[in-house]
């Protein structure tokens, strides 16, 4: 039997992201970019690494078993120590803690993405002296570079073992975002896979980047952590999150917003024209398997229908601020409330159908795993906290300080829309 619970009135301003609402027409404008300038490289503080190099994936060789479960991880960025954590979803087990980049702790990663194969980018927002950098990690040993001569991965195996920026092997590559024309590339927050990427090998990808303050998107070499155009493409907002649907787009969710006046950018990924899009509220953003928008934010849950520009909302109220949002894609939609709970609505009737105390401050994130539990990421208690959707009975696991993400953490999400590549 699913509990409920009554939530607490939170005093936050509804400027952040809110509900409440009908939809405005949508706007459309050219893709174009400007003149960039060439960003530092962070590569230096890697003694004889290349960003260049590709993993040694090889397809025809059959490598040995995960030590969890085939792409059974969930990526968790610790914002206030510039580290990320892989859980295994199967038991909670952290497997790794990587420094983000060459800021170390003041690199303020957040955002994080996973691919088909099962590999991760974090950004790092808003890092000291700058500008905002994207890393990407393998999930596995056989996908990491030696780049030490040393036999064996040099690589983490848990919390307590964080090797220094630039030994551990895997870590693939770190980009430094460039200047964009409207200034630098700071605030970069919301980060997606395109999901053109082999899911057997993971080459041959691409990662989209949405950055605040020049309110640009930019488009890099998966493979490589090459900018592919250095000048970027106009978002149309200050991106906040972002989400990939399978029909070539890259939607991104504005921060800040006025209650039923929240704007969704839809990039395209071939022509770089974006269309703007109003919904109700904004802040946590997701995609599910019938390319339906969906938003969480102060007061609600929205499902934006993108063809006919209809909204659907969940109306919980100003004083409820729900921030990240997953789909499960066996009915319910997740949100996570800054309360301290989940709850859960129903995909087609955009009702609620129950919520999932958690015992936890400060909730931000949630995702699905694949073997379809719930996991919600708690800044307020360092924790990440597993959910079992039909009886919401949690398990709690610690990870770092001050976790921060609320974004496609498993790679579960990207599954489920339908790639057109």
């Amino acid at each position: 039997m699913k509990r409920a619970m009554s939530l607490a009135i939170l005093p936050l301003a509804a400027v952040l992201a809110a509900c409440g609402a009908d939809d405005g027409p949508g706007v459309h404008f050219d893709g174009t970019g400007s003149d960039a300038v060439d960003a530092p490289d962070l590569w230096d503080a890697i003694d004889g690494a290349d960003p260049g190099v590709d993993p040694p994936v090889d397809p025809g060789v059959d490598h040995p078993p995960s030590a969890c479960g085939e792409k059974s991880y969930i990526w968790i960025a610790n914002s206030a120590e510039g580290t990320l954590s892989k859980l295994c979803t199967l038991d909670g087990v952290e497997m790794g803690r990587y420094v983000t980049s060459p800021q170390g702790a003041s690199g303020d990663p957040s955002r994080t993405s996973v691919n088909l194969h099962g590999d991760m980018v974090v950004t790092n927002r808003d890092p000291s002296p700058g500008p905002s950098s994207v890393t990407k990690f393998a999930a596995e040993d056989y996908d990491c570079i030696d780049r030490n001569g040393i036999p064996g991965i040099q690589t983490s195996t848990g919390g307590d073992d964080v090797l220094p920026w630039g030994e551990d092997e895997c870590m693939i590559w770190n980009t430094p975002l460039p200047p964009g024309g409207g200034g630098m590339a700071m605030g970069c927050r919301a980060t997606a896979w395109q999901g053109d990427e082999d899911p057997d090998t993971g080459l041959g990808g691409h990662v989209w980047i949405g950055c605040m303050m020049n309110q640009k998107a930019y488009e890099i070499d998966g493979d490589t952590g090459e900018v592919l155009d250095p000048a970027g493409y106009n978002a149309g907002v200050g991106p906040y999150g972002g989400a990939m649907d399978g029909l070539g787009n890259f939607w991104m969710v504005a921060m800040g917003c006025t209650v039923g006046m929240c704007r969704l950018s839809q990039l395209n990924m071939t022509t770089h024209a974006f269309t703007i899009h109003t919904v109700p509220c904004g802040y946590g953003i997701s995609v599910d398997r019938l390319g339906r928008i969906w938003t969480a934010g102060m007061g609600g849950v929205n499902r934006l229908d993108p063809v006919s520009g209809t909204n659907t909302t969940y109306n919980t109220g100003l004083a409820q601020f729900n921030r990240g949002i997953a789909v499960d894609d066996e009915g319910s939609v997740w949100a996570a409330v800054t309360d301290g709970s989940l709850i859960e609505v129903n995909e087609t009737t955009v009702e609620l159908i129950g919520t999932a105390p958690l015992g936890a401050s400060d909730v931000v994130g949630v995702a699905i795993d694949f073997q379809g539990q719930v996991w919600a990421v708690a800044q307020g208690s360092n924790q990440a906290i597993k959910v079992n959707p039909d009886t919401y009975e949690v398990e709690r696991f610690t990870i770092g300080s001050g976790p921060y993400t609320y974004s496609d953490m498993t790679g579960y999400q990207l599954t489920i829309v339908e790639i057109p590549f």
